[in-house]
């Protein structure tokens, strides 16, 4: 069976990460069978040395795209395979606009804008003291030389809002009054798109980038459609 390492839960959402919460929306939508273990002290087992991962028949594979692409040799593409070429480009080009561009908007609200007193709760509260005080000061400043280096960083926080805008109104205008991005049913970029946005519009925290996504009606629709099918019990 395959066994998906990831964070945990977080906000009425299966994981904090949307790497994370992306593979464990493509499994299920699949119809693959598969058990989850959960914890940060799987960041150090992972062959990325991050999360997700998952391990099938004994073989560890990490980082999300690459996990998505062994299922699909291994099991079939059974979402993305009647897409047209042209459809699989515009699939690509929006998964890696989310995984490369609005991903960094996100930990940036997190982790150095409005939303980093609830984050620290959240990620730290529990810890006892001094490892309350010591953690969360050095994982904050890991996630901002990080998001330096990155380049989005050196961008101030208004102009990443504009950007994490931009990238949201293209995925709204693209979905527009259909279901689903690219067919009638779900595929590769759904799920992505589910992940990221739900990462922003579930989570009972408020900011100003999370106020952004949930202002557009088809993509809170589109997220509470996916959550349903989903993660219902």
């Amino acid at each position: 069976m395959i066994t998906l390492y990831h964070f945990g839960p977080f906000q009425g959402l299966s994981d904090p990460s949307p790497f994370c919460l992306k593979v464990d929306c493509y499994l299920r939508a699949c119809g693959l069978e598969f058990k989850t273990e959960a914890g940060v002290k799987f960041v150090g087992e992972s062959p990325k040395h991050k999360l997700p991962y998952i391990v099938d028949d004994g073989k560890a594979i990490g980082d999300s795209n690459f996990i998505i692409d062994y299922l699909k040799d291994k099991h079939g593409d059974s979402l993305d395979a009647g897409l047209s070429p042209e459809q699989k480009a515009v699939s690509r080009a929006f998964i890696k606009m989310m995984d490369e561009n609005l991903y960094w908007c996100i930990v940036q609200s997190r982790w150095l804008g409005e939303l980093w007193p609830d984050i620290k709760q959240e990620f730290f509260g529990n810890m006892p003291q001094p490892l309350k005080t010591l953690v969360p000061a050095m994982a904050r400043r890991s996630v901002k030389k990080t998001l330096f280096l990155q380049g989005l960083g050196r961008h101030s926080e208004q102009e990443l809002l504009e950007i994490a805008q931009k990238d949201i109104q293209a995925l709204s205008d693209y979905l527009g009054n259909k279901q689903y991005f690219l067919s009638d049913k779900p595929t590769t970029l759904d799920v992505t798109a589910f992940a990221f946005l739900a990462e922003m519009i579930v989570p009972q925290m408020n900011c100003k980038l999370n106020d952004v996504a949930r202002s557009f009606d088809n993509l809170v629709k589109f997220t509470s459609r996916l959550q349903k099918e989903y993660y219902s019990m």
